[in-house]
């Protein structure tokens, strides 16, 4: 008579058997690997993908890597300073900022500097067109692109700014610290107050109406004195 722990094994082989025939078969070229070794050991601040085989990254010192599909590697950098975030308008065509107002363009061959109409940190920058672009940064710092040259545009903020998104020539948006929003009009940027910034404004304006009415209400109950002599 088989033993009862021989009768348990069987089942278990059989159940086995079972599932392993209904899986499908993984073959190697369908293990999609979940990391990549990186050519640089720089700290790296922005990726942009043009496709699924073009793709940039760049970050500290200068550091700039290209991405063709299947592996990433280094490419020359016109700069050492930091790079903060990089954005391509297409395969020929992209553009970095960084440290010290830092601004370099991809033409489809090569990296090369741009002129910078600042000196402060320029931390975001997003392109509509080749001809159409803006950069944020430091102190609240806005430039623009037109196609043929960087240069300052007026901000609401002097705090600084981190990211920018353009819905259109015409709209977009800017944030930065302390919750703060900032929106393109089509003419000119505004302030969009947000939560954090405008509820202790809302409770610093009550509490000095609080005093001014208590102030005045105090002052309206003192008796007048009169004295004579």
């Amino acid at each position: 008579m088989r033993s009862f722990a021989f009768e348990v094994s069987l089942i278990a082989i059989m159940v086995l058997s079972a599932l392993c025939v209904s899986l499908p078969t993984v073959k190697a070229r369908d293990v999609v690997p979940i990391n990549w070794t990186s050519p640089t050991a720089q700290i790296l601040q922005s990726v942009y993908m043009v496709s699924a085989d073009d793709g940039w990254a760049v970050g500290w010192n200068g550091a700039i890597i290209h991405w063709n599909g299947t592996d990433w590697s280094t490419v020359t950098s016109p700069t050492t300073q930091n790079l903060y975030d990089v954005f391509m308008v297409s395969a020929s065509d992209g553009w970095a900022v960084g440290l010290g107002g830092t601004i370099i363009r991809w033409d489809g061959a090569s990296w090369s500097n741009v002129t910078s109409p600042v000196t402060n940190i320029l931390y975001g920058v997003f392109m509509l067109s080749a001809n159409d672009g803006w950069a944020v940064g430091a102190a609240g710092t806005i430039i623009r692109w037109d196609g043929a040259s960087w240069s300052n545009v007026t901000s609401p903020t002097t705090l600084g700014l981190f990211s920018v998104s353009m819905v259109s020539a015409s709209d977009g948006w800017a944030v930065g610290v302390f919750g703060t929003i900032i929106r393109w009009t089509g003419t000119v940027w505004v302030p969009e107050f947000s939560t954090a910034i405008l509820m202790p404004l809302v409770m610093t304006l009550s509490l000095v109406v609080v005093v001014i009415t208590k102030t005045v209400l105090k002052k309206r109950k003192t008796p007048f004195s009169f004295s004579f002599r």
